[in-house]
Parts: structure tokens; sequence; C-alpha cells
């Protein structure tokens, strides 16, 4: 009875890894570049994938949002054939992480990021007072400029980071963090917003 079991569990476990293979292949097959063993755990949301380029050994965890919004506008402009999301290798996304670009979203090599992490280079508007009176599925979408993060940066859990933000090389981004402005390399960050702790 005990053999069953196990058996069971190995045959679920091949099963489960071969299923997650060949939606990783259909998903990669729909971007503009990627690399070899890309894995997605589950998809929430894929908008735009032929303006999104991913590199080696990159995984991704349970249900992701993962959008370039390319149909909109930004500032009265389109974003059409501007907007991208690039990838780089070895990189580490925990599950129900929120990635989205109207504008630019750039993530080097070897970048770790913890549980509900939101990268978003947009928002619903701006806020002067003749925005704030159109409701916010109404207003324009809207970009401060893109996101670039170095290789080799720790993202922890629940961290948000806003549009116009450079990360450096080997920084690490506290739990909870809200970053609203550029973060040197090789420094520790924390708080809302986001301030040097190390």
């Amino acid at each position: 009875m005990m053999y069953k079991k196990i058996l069971y569990s190995l045959l679920f476990n091949h099963l489960w890894d071969y299923l997650l293979r060949i939606r990783s292949i259909i998903v990669c097959s729909l971007l503009k570049e990627h690399g070899k063993t890309i894995r997605f755990k589950s998809i929430s949301l894929l908008v735009g994938p032929e303006y999104m380029c991913i590199g080696n050994n990159t995984r991704f965890g349970k249900s992701l949002y993962l959008a370039v919004w390319k149909d909109v506008k930004n500032n009265g402009l389109s974003s059409i054939n501007k907007a991208v999301i690039q990838i780089g290798s070895n990189c580490s996304f925990g599950p129900y992480n929120n990635i989205t670009a109207i504008n630019g979203i750039k993530i080097g090599n070897n970048v770790l990021t913890g549980k509900w992490v939101t990268i978003t280079d947009n928002s619903h508007g701006t806020t002067d007072i003749e925005t704030l009176k159109i409701p916010p599925l109404e207003r324009s979408v809207y970009s401060k400029g893109s996101i670039y993060i170095e290789d080799n940066v720790w993202i922890g859990d629940k961290v948000t980071i806003l549009p116009n933000v450079h990360i450096g090389k080997g920084a690490v981004i506290a739990a909870n963090a809200v970053v609203t402005k550029d973060v040197d390399a090789f420094t520790v960050v924390g708080g809302n917003p986001a301030k040097r702790i190390k």
C-alpha cells in the first residue's frame, strides 16, 4: 500500500513537471526573444508577449501578471512598439508578481524577488485636480519613465517599484518597501518611501 502511494506521488510529480514544461514552451513561443529553460508555474495575465525578452534559466512563480500595454496613450503619445520588458538570465520571481509596462522595464541577470512584488512603470493618470475628477478607469495611462534593475538585485516580499527608477547592481530592497527613487549599487533600502538602511 505504501509503495502505491509513493509510486502515485512520483507519477503525479513527473506529470506536473511535464505540464509545466509544455506551458513554458507555449508561452516562450509567443515571446519576442527567449533563452533556454524558462519556467512559468501559472500565469494570471499575459499581455503583449511579442514585446518581451527573457534570458536563460529564468523562473516565475504562480499567478504571474506580465503585461506590456502596447495600445495605450501615454501623455497623448502612443506607446505602440516602444514599450518592452527585458528580463535577464538566472532570475527567480516569486509567486503573485506583477510586472507591467507602457514605457520600458529592464531587469538584469540573477535577480531574485519574493512574493507579491509589483514592478510597474505606469499608473492611471496624474494627480492634477482635473485628472482626479475623472474616474480612474477612464484616465489615460501615464508613465514618469522606465525602470532599470541591474544584476544581482534581491527584492523582498511585497515590494513595489514605481516608474522612473534605476536600482543599482547588488542592491537589496527590504520587504514591503516602496521604491520611488534610484537605489545605489550594493546598498540596502527599506520603508515607504524606500530609504537607505545600509
